[in-house]
């Protein structure tokens, strides 16, 4: 199903209450508590848990999104079939009535139900325009709301109505078309994302791992430390603005690749959650 704005506004806000209340539970309780030298937590499990707080806001928006992307797209990779079945019907001798009625039976994704609906509002109330009218409404894509048009000046047009459905069939098999191939090209730009994310990760395992560590280590030496030629903070501070950073990486990079991928920032909340699994992932079993 396709979930409409007021469901994600719920969704939104119970999963927000419930991050929140995990954030401030965290700070109620005095696991973290801000310092005037570190206002970052360097605890790894205080880390941990705002970033799951921030995973547990953005999941169930994101399966939403992800939901409502993938129903748009169904509409509009099946309308052009649901085009060229309905021109064969009145090709054959059919009526648009009965050409609608057979599609109504056939499987086209989300577009079925909807069409179910309006031939039933057909038969009840004999309005043509008001149902198809209402079809391409419950089906949101502009190119649905096109299709209908169409449809009833194909119906208004009489004699040329195969003429005006061959046309239509065309043209919205060409946009398809334009549209696969518009999805293959920005394909290597979303893959981008997630390579840029994870050459920041090995970065970060680098400077951790194979320099700031054995940097701290030397600074623990007594003749060192009393020479006072090295001089770091906490470790866990670096790691700590490291793992930050890879957070902001992956909540902005998964939004920038919906954005390119469908036009909508929504539909990246699913790559962000992605990149950020992998970067809690990284940070407590790798590092």
């Amino acid at each position: 199903m396709y979930f409409s704005r007021k469901y994600k506004v719920g969704v939104w806000i119970v999963s927000s209450f419930i991050g929140l209340l995990i954030i401030a539970n965290t700070l109620i309780s005095g696991v973290y508590v801000p310092t005037k030298e570190y206002m970052i937590p360097l605890d790894a499990r205080v880390n941990n848990t705002f970033l799951l707080a921030i995973l547990v806001i953005i999941i169930p928006p994101a399966f939403i999104e992800y939901n409502n992307s993938v129903w748009l797209r169904e509409v509009d990779n099946n309308i052009p079939r649901f085009l060229r079945d309905l021109t064969e019907g009145v090709r054959s001798g059919l009526s648009i009535f009965d050409a609608l009625e057979i599609a109504a039976k056939k499987d086209y994704g989300p577009i079925t139900p909807h069409l179910e609906q309006a031939m039933v509002k057909f038969r009840l109330t004999s309005d043509l325009e008001g149902s198809l009218i209402w079809l391409g409404e419950k089906l949101i894509r502009p190119s649905a709301k096109r299709v209908t048009t169409i449809l009833l000046e194909a119906y208004e047009t009489g004699g040329r109505m195969i003429q005006v459905l061959e046309t239509s069939v065309e043209m919205f098999t060409s946009l398809a078309e334009y549209k696969d191939e518009k999805d293959s090209q920005v394909g290597p730009y979303i893959l981008l994302v997630y390579v840029g994310n994870i050459i920041f990760l090995g970065i970060s395992w680098v400077i951790l791992g194979q320099f700031l560590g054995p940097l701290a280590k030397t600074a623990t030496d007594p003749l060192i430390a009393q020479a006072g030629v090295v001089r770091m903070l906490d470790i866990d501070y670096y790691t700590s603005i490291l793992f930050w950073s890879a957070v902001i990486e992956g909540l902005m990079g998964g939004l920038v690749a919906g954005k390119i991928k469908d036009n909508r920032i929504g539909s990246g909340l699913i790559h962000s959650v992605i990149l950020l699994v992998i970067s809690l992932i990284f940070f407590n079993l790798i590092y």
